[in-house]
Parts: C-alpha cells; sequence; structure tokens
C-alpha cells in the first residue's frame, strides 16, 4: 500500500497491510472495545477549543463563531 498525500491541508496516516491484517484477526467484541478505547482517548485528551468546536458541529452550528456584526 503507498502513501498518498492531497496537499490540502489536514491529516493523513498510514496503515499497513500487517496492521490492517491483525486487526481484522480481532473478534467483534475485541474491535468494539478497541473503538471505544480511541473515543475515550481522544475525549479525554482534547483541548477545551476542540470539545467546544465538537459541541458546535453537534447542535448543527459552525465550527467556529462567526464574527459579530460590526467588528
Amino acid at each position: 500500500m503507498e502513501k498518498q498525500l492531497s496537499g490540502k491541508g489536514g491529516f493523513s496516516y498510514y496503515v499497513s497491510d500487517e496492521q490492517l491484517q491483525a486487526f481484522q484477526r480481532l473478534s467483534p467484541l475485541q474491535r468494539l472495545k478497541w473503538v471505544e478505547d480511541a473515543r475515550l482517548f481522544t475525549l479525554l485528551t482534547r483541548t477545551p477549543e476542540t470539545a467546544n468546536r465538537q459541541e458546535r458541529l453537534r447542535l448543527g452550528k459552525t465550527i467556529v463563531e462567526p464574527p459579530a456584526f460590526g467588528s
């Protein structure tokens, strides 16, 4: 598998064939635990700014507050 970068910002990462095969060998319950552990890790390590942006998205708003009129 070849690493591809878009050059459009954001982030990217590479998952090797060996990593995919290791995940494939997990039972459905082990996969769910893996996903839950990743979810908890991201919740515990996010910054207040990230938490605010995620909450705004959850509420269907834009990621950041629009500028106040006349600012």
